[in-house]
């Protein structure tokens, strides 16, 4: 029984991880085509990391403050954007009021999670300066230290 519970467990994990299609060294898409909930960046010739979110979900809600820690941390280098489906008269004051060092951007249509190819949330990416994805995955899974070496600080 405990095998089979564990079977099920592993193909559910890499069921997930299989729905995340987008490749690290890939060019990333724009982001455009979403509707700002705050400013937008210039992110011209900085990282940035996009981190898909849904308020509904546990995890996303848990690492509002990571993001905003990252995002203050490391404004001189790299934008943070938060990028959710759901519809901005829903979410706005709780994300602009939780988000204080981030951007935010809903993409209600999906076409910027579906160019992305993104199922699951909580989600994140880490574009270089020259449009590449250099990271993708859980971003609870980012630390500090991988972060400086992908900003090769």
């Amino acid at each position: 029984m405990k095998r089979i519970a564990t079977f099920i467990v592993a193909l559910f994990a890499c069921q997930m991880l299989a729905a995340q299609h987008v490749e690290v060294g890939a060019y990333a898409p724009k982001i455009e085509g979403v509707e700002w909930i705050s400013d937008c960046p210039d992110s011209q010739g900085k990282y940035l990391l996009i981190q898909f979110f849904h308020s509904a979900n546990h995890h996303c809600r848990e690492g509002i403050e990571w993001c905003n820690n990252l995002a203050r941390e490391y404004r001189s280098v790299m934008d943070v954007v938060t990028l959710t489906r759901e519809p901005a008269e829903q979410v706005a004051a709780m994300l602009l009021h939780q988000y204080q060092y981030c951007y935010v951007a809903t993409d209600e249509s999906g076409a910027l999670f579906r160019a992305f190819e993104t199922d699951h949330v909580p989600y994140a990416l880490m574009v270089d300066p020259n449009g590449y994805i250099i990271w993708a995955g859980n971003p609870t899974r980012l630390t500090t230290t991988n972060i400086e070496k992908l900003l090769n600080l």
